[in-house]
């Protein structure tokens, strides 16, 4: 039974890896301008982040304390409570079990992970498939020409995304079994 709890236990640190090193989401921004005579397109912003690119860029642009805080909450608690849990399981007296699931739990309750995921999900909704048009006049040559400028917004989600979502979905699964298997079978 050990085994099956370990490797169920490396599977959630299999989620976590990739769920913060792959990118979690990209945002592409496109321009065309028609002036009526000539029309234009252009790509005005491109953007592909994952959660440790994000720290770190936000670390480098001076913004240290929420670069700190999606540290600690998507990387070092995730690990740590993984680190836990794998403790555990190997602890040789029923006690230190005891605290170690009891300790994964509530730093569960307190985990910034899931609200992290949501953030990132509603973040993906606010700029989905987003389209702003303007038109105005503008005088060239003596003349007034109008002017179109229709602004793209795409955001799409990246396999971090879904990565780091299944790591926090079966993360607090697996906490809850392996407490509730401490409870009912003391011995694992």
């Amino acid at each position: 039974m050990k085994r099956v709890i370990v490797l169920l236990t490396l599977i959630n640190f299999a989620l976590l890896i990739p769920g913060v090193i792959q990118p979690i989401y990209s945002i592409d921004i496109t321009s065309t301008v028609d002036a009526g005579i000539a029309q234009f397109e252009g790509q005005v912003f491109q953007r592909t982040r994952s959660i440790l690119g994000a720290v770190q860029e936000l670390a480098e642009s001076g913004d240290y304390l929420v670069s700190f805080l999606i540290l600690f909450f998507s990387i070092i608690v995730p690990l740590t409570k993984g680190v836990m849990l794998l403790g555990s399981i190997y602890a040789p007296r029923k006690q230190i079990r005891e605290r170690l699931i009891k300790s994964v739990d509530l730093i569960g309750k307190w985990s910034m992970a899931d609200v992290f995921v949501i953030g990132v999900f509603l973040a993906f909704l606010a700029t989905e498939n987003q389209v702003q048009e303007n038109r105005f006049q503008v005088e060239a040559l003596g003349t007034q020409l109008e002017v179109g400028l229709v602004t793209n917004i795409t955001s799409t989600l990246g396999p971090g995304f879904y990565f780091f979502l299944g790591y926090c979905v079966f993360s607090i699964f697996w906490t809850q079994v392996l407490k509730h298997r401490q409870t009912t079978n003391p011995s694992i």
